[in-house]
């Protein structure tokens, strides 16, 4: 595809971002998704560096949470804020999935 669009007179510039940025595009889109939630639900690098308690990450404070009940275990509270975290999660998805299930399919079409 390259070698066509600098036949047809393309420049560098134009068959990077017009040919090989959308053929790129479900890679990156993988990879962004990938990423944040690697970032999101991080929970040693918090644990090791955050020593104030108004600095906890959200798994952090999760954790907490069921710490503090020892026997004690409040069901309730830790799945609602385990609903809480996850909904950016799904909502980073969705508005990715869309754009990874075109990728896919348009690099699996002949034509």
């Amino acid at each position: 595809m390259r070698e066509a669009a600098q036949i047809d007179g393309a420049s560098e510039y134009k068959i990077f971002f017009n040919v090989m940025m959308p053929l790129a595009k479900p890679g990156l889109v993988t990879v962004a998704i990938f990423n944040f939630l690697g970032l999101w639900n991080e929970y040693l690098f918090g644990l090791v560096f955050l020593n104030k308690s108004t600095l906890k990450t959200l798994p952090l404070g999760l954790a907490s949470i069921g710490m503090q009940a020892q026997n004690k275990s409040n069901f309730g509270l830790l799945f609602a804020g385990l609903v809480i975290v996850m909904l950016p999660t799904l909502a980073v998805y969705a508005f990715l999935q869309e754009k990874l299930t075109r990728g896919i399919t348009a690099g699996a079409i002949k034509g």
